[in-house]
């Protein structure tokens, strides 16, 4: 399971979560992923969206639709 690192959009900490294929719908690049920041300080939900090599292309603050799983933040 790759570890992926990027910044929080709410808080700018640095975040580490898990993802796999399966986490995403390979049929649309680059795919919507939730990602929930597992802090106490911040908590909150945003879109990260990943290319086929699982790597994160942008991110959103907002729910955007699109996506199938919902992944939380290594603590």
């Amino acid at each position: 399971m790759p570890l992926r690192f990027n910044s929080c959009p709410y808080c700018n900490q640095r975040i580490v979560f898990k993802i796999e294929m399966e986490d995403i719908d390979s049929s649309m690049y680059p795919a919507p992923v939730y990602i929930i920041h597992a802090d106490d300080s911040c908590g909150k939900l945003s879109t990260f969206y990943v290319d086929s090599r699982l790597q994160v292309s942008y991110k959103e603050l907002e729910k955007k639709s699109g996506a199938i799983k919902t992944i939380e933040t290594q603590k």
